[in-house]
């Protein structure tokens, strides 16, 4: 077992730190086993089974071609629950669990029974079903312009027993969700990365990580952000919200923009990295 960590260590080494390496190891190996890690770490000298072994180099193998962990795994934790997650929609991430806190909040401020939220480029689900986990009450709908998300996101809101609307549509298009019915909060974490990034991001995001959900284009980075939120305006109750999630290169130009469409009490929020991150404003 100690030669299969080893391994990982000398075959990952261009893509992570060994830190990194050591917890894609413990996980990979937990995948396989069953075990926990403090197992593992006490079985490190004991000899591997051959379908281990087996296991264990098919990983490695598909992670060193830059592939995410999670994709080989298949599936990444999100507040607390377990989403499947492939090539058609992007990683989860840890701090994008504070849209999820602030909606939260939202509701314990306010007594409204049935909550209607819209989580828009949904992507795997994760914000859409872990806000109806949290709020059952809730009436979700979650909209994505890919089919392909959409499908990953149905499979995670049925293993995490939630259900939810999903429809698939375009945020761009004058015409999106034309018709609907007014919604107490709108969420959305779009694509927000500029083509002159593309430089400073790993290859296992840049080259696995579907395109569709993070490019915007260079002279125009705040593209989703301004269609959204005229959306939003024109589609939330009186005192609804609309939460961003936003590349912190540009959080304060969506703050601007956001009082400048008509959004009151608008706030900048940190990430649990300590920048800032997401921006809230309301309908008045």
């Amino acid at each position: 077992m100690k030669q299969i960590k080893n391994n990982f260590i000398s075959a990952l080494s261009n893509f992570y730190e060994t830190s990194e390496i050591n917890e894609i190891f413990y996980e990979c190996v937990s995948h396989i086993t069953g075990k926990s890690r403090s197992q593992i770490i006490m079985s490190l000298s004991d000899k591997a089974s051959n379908e281990i072994v087996k296991q264990c180099d098919t990983m490695l193998s598909r992670l060193q071609t830059g592939e995410p962990m999670q994709y080989v795994l298949g599936f990444e934790w999100f507040d607390g629950m377990k989403f499947a997650v492939d090539s058609r929609v992007l990683i989860p991430r840890p701090e994008t669990v504070a849209l999820v806190d602030e909606i939260d909040k939202l509701k314990i401020k306010n007594a409204k029974c049935k909550m209607r939220v819209l989580d828009i480029g949904t992507g795997s689900g994760a914000i859409a079903v872990a806000v109806k986990k949290r709020i059952p009450e809730a009436e979700v709908t979650a909209a994505d312009i890919s089919e392909d998300a959409l499908e990953v996101a149905s499979t995670n809101a049925k293993n995490n027993e939630t259900n939810i609307k999903f429809i698939c549509d375009d945020a761009l298009s004058d015409s999106f969700l034309a018709g609907c019915e007014p919604f107490d909060v709108i969420v959305s974490n779009p694509p927000y990365i500029c083509p002159n990034e593309m430089a400073e991001m790993r290859t296992n995001v840049l080259d696995f990580e579907p395109h569709l959900a993070l490019f915007v284009p260079q002279d125009d980075p705040l593209l989703f952000y301004n269609k959204i939120a005229k959306f939003a305006i024109n589609n939330l109750e009186k005192d609804g919200a609309l939460l961003f999630e936003t590349n912190a290169a540009y959080v304060h130009d969506v703050e601007k923009m956001m009082h400048n469409t008509g959004f009151n009490d608008v706030v900048v929020i940190k990430d649990c990295f300590d920048r800032e991150r997401f921006v809230i404003g309301k309908k008045i």
